[in-house]
């Protein structure tokens, strides 16, 4: 029986992360869970209650992270805010257990480095969840890419879906309060939040899987549109340099309504073109060249909630069978996503640009 504990409970993700796991009760069982410092000022118990749902009423709840860790679980499911993964994940791991992070692996690459370093040095497995990683459309237009379907890959696109934020879903569509986005260390930028780290992130982790290789180049371009007096982006976008090959991506907490444009991956190859959408289980490939609208070459439809494919039942076969992570799990991938995401937050704040002539 795989003994897993939660800690941190300051990234939303942490309930799908848990029901995963609890999926297999006869193979994993939750120890208990306890949130990390608080680096923001937000009420911990709402936190904990809005974060981990019901899971938070029925496990057992540790005051102190270290009281937890002294329970030596095998895995420790971290969902910490990211300047704080590093600290947390590299003290998880010296007492000689396995991490699972959750997405991005950390706010930046020398954080990154110390966190997988920490796991060989301590025998330890380590993952960091993507939930795109799970999504059957994209594995499928991967396969299809990796085929050769659509010939050589020339550019990966990735834009974030309508979104305001983090605390936007709401039932009337408003975002909360600013004061109150202030409290949360999703709007601090010392503390990892913004739209680079929280949307950006997917679709560097998808360009990075789609051309199976690390971006050479990264420049960006950071704004700040709707969220007057707080201290990160709302609007992000990256060109990272493949080579032979571009990955272009926005992270968007400023996009109301995406209209009828796909999310992406929209892969374009030398023979054809390939889109997926992250509300859809279609994906369309068109093949041969057109200037004008038309009907794809093929739409295959992706079963969804397909068995066994999911974290849960990945990361227990790792720990336990020593079967493969998902590739977009495997800490030297996340190693470089993370080079990218440190290289075009560096490029969005220096804001290097050529002016155009007045002539």
């Amino acid at each position: 029986m795989l003994r897993y504990a939660l800690i941190g409970i300051s990234h939303p993700h942490i309930s799908a992360l848990n029901e995963s796991l609890s999926r297999f009760p006869d193979e994993a069982v939750c120890i208990g869970y306890a949130d990390t410092p608080a680096h923001d000022r937000q009420n911990i118990d709402a936190k904990i209650r809005s974060n981990l749902g019901a899971a938070s009423q029925t496990l057992r709840r540790f005051d102190d992270y270290r009281e937890l860790i002294a329970q030596k679980p095998e895995l420790a499911v971290i969902c910490c805010d990211n300047a704080a993964a590093a600290e947390i994940a590299c003290e998880v791991m010296e007492a000689g257990i396995s991490a699972a992070l959750e997405k991005p692996m950390s706010s930046d690459l020398a954080s990154a480095k110390k966190i997988a370093a920490s796991a060989l040095k301590n025998g330890v497995k380590l993952a960091v969840n993507w939930p795109v990683a799970w999504f059957p459309s994209f594995n499928k237009a991967k396969e299809l890419c990796d085929a050769g379907r659509i010939g050589r890959i020339l550019r990966v696109t990735y834009r974030s879906p309508a979104t305001w934020g983090p605390y936007s879903y709401s039932k009337d569509g408003q975002n909360p309060p600013l004061e109150r986005l202030a409290e949360t260390w999703w709007y601090n930028s010392e503390r990892g939040g913004g739209s680079i780290l929280d949307y950006a992130c997917y679709g560097a982790a998808l360009s990075t899987w789609f051309f199976g290789r690390r971006a050479k180049a990264v420049s960006g371009i950071a704004k700040n549109f709707c969220l007057p007096g707080l201290d990160v982006e709302d609007f992000s976008a990256m060109l990272l340099d493949f080579g032979e090959g571009i990955g272009l991506l926005e992270g968007s907490w400023s996009t109301f309504n995406c209209g009828e444009v796909p999310s992406g991956p929209v892969v374009h190859g030398s023979e054809g073109t390939i889109v997926c959408d992250r509300h859809s289980n279609l994906v369309k490939v068109y093949l041969g060249r057109s200037h004008a609208p038309v009907q794809p070459t093929e739409v295959i439809e992706c079963p969804s909630g397909i068995p066994g494919f999911e974290f849960g039942r990945n990361i227990i076969d790792h720990l336990t069978k020593n079967k493969p992570l998902h590739p977009m799990l495997e800490p030297e991938f996340n190693l470089s996503v993370m080079a990218a995401l440190d290289a075009g937050r560096r490029a969005a704040g220096e804001m290097t640009a050529v002016e155009p002539s007045e002539n």
